[in-house]
């Protein structure tokens, strides 16, 4: 960040600026500062910048020592000891610094001593240089030459009592010397003085400057510009403390201060006369300038003042102003057409939305409105060869129209008078008309155009879309103009036709685009509250009406330094290369970066830098940041391109070659890849048989375990069943002793059901939950027949269960039931409850078994009365069952069995919990 104290300011050769600020030397590309510093300095801030002839930057620190900037880094001069301040100079291959008691010359190539110039410097105030003299002002005024004192001239009786603090600069043809503390100067020229007043007061002169042809005045309350050919002066950047004034290469200015930092200046010649109106359109009639505003006036400009010559009942935004020429009327757009004669009189109006006129001939001016186009008729006494085409429809008495031009909404026309040719800048598109009057449209590629803005020079006629895209017409044949490369599109804010001009408004800048040379110049940087509207040049000034008033700008007739793109250094792994083109890299050297820098000549300007690699897609690289980094890049050949502002024809190029590590390259991997497979060969004979046997022995096994655990399920299934069956059998015989012969019916038909589902089950390894469900059902009415109507069940099945798809282990759940019926409910006295639910949880069904029977400690005791050598064989049977199932099928099923307890510790019943994987 820049300071506020800026003592000195220098444009290299390079056009790079350089400031001389409190914090040191720092240099500015248009975007960012670089500071530059040296350890042993006795102090940072210093003035006097100039550069040699090897392209150094010199800067003396005001403690008088010298420093110079070169590879990039800040150095001192190897010089006497200082006396204090005084400016240094170069004279050819020479630098000249003063010490103590001589003035000491160096060679200014090699930075060593040569001779010294004998000087009383006890006497000297300060020493002076131009391209081949030095000037040191001390008792006298000492003349140097060549390193010889040629002239001793003594000052003016008053000069040594009245200038202590003596300041030196040249004019067009000698030198000015003032005194921080007089309010007049001298010239010398011609070894003589010359007193000039130069009127100032309550300030002190703290430097001069020449620049444009003028001496100005640095001052604590402003900047003075001295005329010395017309002895006047002007007054600039009032109450502020100016340290210097610069005009760089491209006639803009910088003025540092004490203060305030910098400023940057376009011109000085630019004016901005305020206006209480928001200014629209512009016209000339001769060289009175005729100005719309957006409250329905038209104000004229003279003699640097706004004077009102209209005003409108309507406040609508004044369109277009035009001036015909041959009737010397003046004609204005607004929320009616109007027109005003040569002594600015409202003569007559139309309720018409004309949008733009222009001048025919001496007797019609053509016109594009909202609801048609054709030509009015301003002069009814000559002759016309376009009187045939109009059939006048009189509105007015005083402008006649005729509609030529219909079903079209018009927004632009002009004339061509090489070609006598009218053409219509309408919705429906460009259309053209001679002096038969018939409209024909100009299309383009056989499409039709929506133009919106059209103008004429010299027979060739230029128009503009929507969308900015350019067309030149000659000859009734269009052809596309190329858009300036540097500006993006969308970037416009505004674009305006004039002539051949194409003048393109951005939120900082006005460029001006000649459309038959292409040639592209910034005209002006603007603030961005200001509303550009309109803009004319006029006599090599431009004119630009805005929502602050008017402003008026001098053409420049220079053409604009362009922004600079260099490659500074490049670094491969770190390391860096004298040369931008890279000879051959290893492999390992794959890690490039790019130093670049870009030059603004203009601070802050909008600039746009690409690159690519390898003709890949243009990529945007960083201004502000400029290094390109490219790390572990694969070997190959490579182009980095870089292109400033879309200049795709003049690119900056690197190329560099990063080779193949020896490894891959073809005679190693020819031989290395024959060694290998003789290798893998030999491995492969050896070892083969060994394979074949391990994968045999493996191939064994696995058959082996799977036909061993189907073996088992099939045994396990074949154990259940008739157990199954000897408890459902049991239940029928109760049926049967009891003569109960109806029930006994049922309950055959359902367990032969039962049997049957049980015999299909059987053969499969998984069944789906519906139709678990349903054998369970016709088991459960089967066994409830064993019990009177105190037996109860319920299943429940969870809605997110999808019954028909998910599947699980067959004849998984019966004995679980069976055991909670046979050991918990049948010697339960009371209600018997046994529910059984499926729930879902995650990717698991959880399937409970819950009743309400004696428990299983009790079950046990009376099964220990009735059968001494009892054995649960369905629940031992079952978990040998899962566990070859989870070893199967690689799954995780799980039996949680739980004992209930009422609250005085009573058993009351059992739960089991299965958890199953979802299969579908």
């Amino acid at each position: 960040m820049l300071t506020n104290s800026i003592y000195d300011i220098f444009q290299d050769k390079d056009n790079y600026m350089w400031f001389a600020t409190e914090k040191g030397l720092c240099q500015f590309n248009g975007y960012s500062f670089h500071y530059y510093s040296e350890e042993k300095m006795t102090s940072k801030a210093g003035s006097c910048i100039k550069q040699d002839e090897l392209g150094r930057i010199w800067y003396e620190n005001f403690d008088g020592y010298l420093y110079y900037v070169e590879n990039n880094q800040l150095k001192k001069l190897n010089q006497n000891k200082s006396i204090g301040y005084f400016k240094y100079g170069f004279i050819k291959d020479q630098l000249y610094v003063i010490s103590e008691r001589t003035i000491d010359v160096y060679d200014a190539r090699r930075l060593i001593p040569l001779k010294k110039i004998d000087l009383n410097t006890n006497d000297v105030k300060t020493i002076f240089f131009t391209d081949d003299t030095i000037y040191v002002f001390a008792n006298q005024l000492l003349v140097i030459k060549n390193d010889k004192i040629i002239h001793r001239i003594n000052f003016p009786e008053d000069f040594s009592s009245t200038f202590n603090s003596i300041l030196v600069e040249k004019t067009n043809n000698g030198l000015i010397i003032s005194s921080k503390f007089s309010n007049y100067c001298y010239f010398f020229a011609n070894n003589q003085f010359i007193k000039q007043t130069i009127d100032i007061k309550n300030t002190i002169v703290q430097n001069l400057s020449w620049c444009n042809g003028k001496n100005w005045l640095c001052t604590t309350t402003g900047i003075i510009a001295i005329d010395n050919n017309s002895n006047s002066k002007k007054e600039f950047f009032k109450d502020v403390n100016i340290s210097y004034i610069y005009k760089t290469k491209n006639n803009n200015y910088w003025i540092s201060t004490l203060t305030d930092g910098l400023f940057y200046i376009e011109d000085f010649d630019t004016q901005l006369i305020r206006s209480n109106e928001s200014l629209t359109s512009l016209c000339f009639k001769n060289n009175q300038l005729f100005i719309g505003t957006k409250n329905d006036k038209i104000l004229t400009f003279k003699e640097n003042q706004f004077q009102t010559i209209y005003t409108g009942k309507d406040n609508h935004q004044m369109g277009q102003l035009f001036y015909d020429n041959y009737s010397n009327q003046l004609f204005f757009t607004s929320s009616k057409f109007g027109m005003l004669d040569k002594n600015l009189r409202l003569v007559a109006t139309l309720p018409m939305a004309v949008k733009s006129v222009y001048s025919v001939d001496n007797k019609y001016l053509a016109y594009a409105a909202s609801s048609s186009s054709g030509i009015f008729k301003t002069n009814t006494t000559t002759i016309s060869p376009w009187d045939n085409a109009f059939d006048a429809k009189v509105v007015s008495k005083k402008l006649p129209y005729s509609n030529l031009l219909i079903n079209a909404k018009g927004k632009a026309t002009v004339y061509d008078s090489i070609n006598k040719t009218i053409y219509y800048a309408t919705n429906n598109g460009l259309f053209y008309l001679d002096v038969k009057g018939i409209p024909i449209e100009l299309k383009y590629q056989n499409t039709s155009l929506n133009i919106s803005k059209l103008s004429c020079k010299k027979g060739r006629l230029y128009a503009c879309n929507g969308d900015l895209k350019l067309f030149q017409i000659q000859n009734k044949k269009l052809s596309e103009i190329d858009f300036p490369k540097n500006i993006k599109k969308d970037n416009i804010e505004k674009a305006i036709i004039k002539d051949d001009l194409l003048f393109l408004i951005t939120n900082k800048y006005i460029f001006e685009y000649n459309l038959t040379s292409q040639d592209l110049k910034q005209v002006i940087h603007i603030n961005s509250n200001i509303e550009i509207n309109d803009v004319i040049l006029k006599d090599n000034r431009y004119y630009i009406s805005t929502n602050r008033g008017l402003i008026i700008k001098k053409q420049e007739v220079y053409q604009r330094t362009n922004p600079a793109f260099a490659i500074k250094t490049i670094k491969v792994n770190n390391q860096v290369f004298d040369k931008l083109d890279l000879d051959d890299l290893a492999y390992d050297e794959n890690n490039i970066q790019i130093h670049y820098s870009i030059l603004s000549p203009t601070p802050f300007e909008e600039h746009e830098l690409l690159y690519r690699i390898n003709e890949s897609h243009w990529q945007k690289a960083d201004i502000l940041n400029p290094e390109l980094v490219l790390n572990s890049l694969n070997h190959g050949k490579y182009t980095v391109e870089f292109a400033l502002n879309s200049d795709f024809k003049n690119t900056k190029k690197i190329y560099f070659t990063i080779h193949r590590p020896f490894w891959l390259r073809f005679p190693f991997v020819i031989g290395a890849s024959l060694l290998v497979l003789g290798l893998i060969y030999g491995l492969y004979r050896k070892n083969i048989k060994k394979i074949e046997k391990r994968n045999q022995m493996v191939l064994d096994k696995i058959n082996l375990e799977k036909n061993a655990n189907q073996s088992k399920l099939k045994a396990i299934k074949s154990q259940m069943n008739p157990h199954f069956f000897y408890n459902a059998l049991n239940t029928l015989q109760s049926y049967i002793l009891s003569n109960e012969k109806k029930e006994a019916i049922e309950y055959l038909s359902k367990f032969s059901n039962l049997t049957r589902t049980i015999l299909e089950m059987t053969e499969k390894d998984w069944i789906s939950v519906a139709e678990e469900v349903k054998t369970l059902k016709l088991y459960l009415d089967i066994e409830k027949g064993r019990f009177e109507d105190d037996f109860q069940y319920e299943i429940i099945v969870d809605p997110k269960i999808d019954d028909e798809t998910s599947r699980i282990p067959s004849m998984l759940l019966q004995p679980f039931v069976e055991n909670a019926i046979k050991h918990g409910l049948l010697h339960k006295v009371g209600i018997k409850v046994l529910i059984i639910s499926f729930d879902k949880e995650a990717k698991n069904i959880k399937i409970s078994i819950d009743d309400n029977g004696i428990g299983r400690q009790k079950s046990s005791e009376l099964n220990q009365i009735k059968n001494k050598m009892h054995q649960s064989f369905a629940t031992d049977a079952l978990q040998n069952r899962i566990n070859l199932l989870n070893q199967y099928n690689h799954q995780d099923i799980t039996i949680t069995i739980t004992d209930k307890y009422n609250t005085t510790q009573q058993p009351s019943g059992t739960i089991v919990v299965l958890t199953i994987p979802i299969s579908s």
